[in-house]
């Protein structure tokens, strides 16, 4: 008897293809994905985008550039920015992970000459530059430590003899051609933002979770459709003028007002634990949160029209969220990811989601600043009620 419920149980399983992927692709894939992030997370692959600034050009200066440009986790932009302004702007922006600008004489024990820009929400982009920066220095250019650290000696031991000057001027050429030394008090790090209080991650995490959220209850919402379409009402429907279009139409709009109201709720707790400042920005986190719930619901009844059951439409619905909250920066932030996978999640609505979020609460964007990740979300809402429409009416059709 034991034998024969195993029996049962395999051929059914082995006839449910969305059973199968469940359990035996999904599982895999979800792990491709991690780690793909986490180990370029702790190697070459994170690939974090840096703007550079230059303060000062000299011989230091330029060796510096070189050797930065040369890392394979760094990448930079082919024009290297003049000063702070312009370096602090492309952070702000979200145009770079993380600035590095080189401010001034780099053996100057005055002021740190070397000022890492971190967006607080990618607190880790500034960790990881600054270490970067320190292990270059201390073994491409020991010289520029040496040259650092002589002023404070010579002040400590009241000064050096003219042999001593000479031995260290020796060194110091000694070291420009080969050796390691540890760079001192070389780097300052300042973050941008608005400074109101609001954290950073928290309004990142807020626009994560809300798009992650707005699929799962989308999808599952809209296989309701299939239950209509089995039991008939979809046919009787159908003898109108207006055919399915009015049901799936109808759907959507209701699926979209929801989703509306699970975002608010969101962020209504984000706003008062965490202090996110969402009524700040009411009318183009309104317009953002329309957008996302539209393309959402659009593309929960486009899975919803395309499956033949509910527990299809299920698998394959978990499936999608999954891999596109993953690769889409809603589990772990994009920049941590190799340049790959970053390009990839530009094909899911989280990216976009969570840009258009962020740019709203946090980096304080107009309209015109979010038309290409509104744009998107958008563009998807239509491509996803154009299959949802279209595949209802062939199935009319059969």
């Amino acid at each position: 008897m034991i034998l024969a419920m195993l029996r049962v149980m395999l051929l059914s399983l082995i006839r449910d293809r969305g059973a199968l992927a469940m359990a035996f692709v999904l599982p895999p894939t979800i792990f491709l994905i991690f780690a793909a992030i986490f180990s370029g997370a702790s190697g070459d692959a994170t690939r974090l985008q840096v703007a550079l600034g230059i303060g000062q050009e000299n011989q230091l200066t330029q060796r510096l550039q070189t050797v930065l440009r040369a890392e394979p986790s760094l990448r930079f932009g082919s024009e290297t920015l003049r000063g702070d302004t312009a370096v602090i702007a492309e952070v702000a922006s979200g145009r770079a992970d993380v600035g590095l600008v080189v401010r001034g004489d780099l053996a100057d024990t005055a002021r740190s000459p070397v000022l890492i820009v971190v967006d607080p929400g990618k607190v880790l982009a500034g960790a990881i530059l600054s270490g970067q920066v320190q292990r270059l220095i201390a073994l491409e250019l020991p010289d520029l430590s040496l040259a650092r650290i002589a002023p404070m000696m010579e002040a400590v031991v009241g000064g050096f003899t003219p042999e001593q000057q000479a031995r260290m001027a020796a060194t110091t050429g000694q070291l420009a051609d080969g050796g390691t030394q540890q760079a001192a008090g070389l780097i300052e790090t300042v973050s941008v933002g608005p400074a109101d209080g609001s954290d950073a991650s928290v309004t990142y995490y807020a626009g994560a979770v809300a798009i992650m959220f707005l699929l799962f209850s989308a999808m599952q919402s809209a296989a309701v459709l299939i239950e209509e379409r089995h039991s008939g009402i979809l046919d009787r429907i159908a003898v109108g003028p207006a055919g399915t279009d009015v049901v799936v139409t109808g759907k959507w709009l209701f699926l979209t007002v929801q989703g509306m109201v699970q975002v608010a709720l969101i962020f209504a707790v984000a706003g008062l634990v965490y202090g996110v400042r969402t009524m700040d920005h009411l009318g183009l986190w309104a317009v953002t949160t329309l957008a996302a719930a539209a393309a959402a619901a659009a593309l929960g009844l486009a899975v919803a029209a395309i499956c033949t059951s509910k527990q299809q439409a299920q698998t394959i619905s978990t499936f999608v969220v999954l891999v596109c909250s993953a690769i889409g920066g809603s589990m772990v932030p994009r920049f941590m990811m190799p340049p790959w996978l970053q390009d990839l999640g530009w094909y899911t609505p989280n990216a976009w989601a969570i840009e258009a979020y962020h740019g709203v609460l946090w980096r304080g964007e107009a309209i015109a600043d979010l038309l290409p990740e509104i744009g998107w979300l958008l563009a998807t809402a239509l491509a996803g009620i154009i299959v949802a429409l279209g595949v209802s009416r062939f199935r009319l059709r059969m």
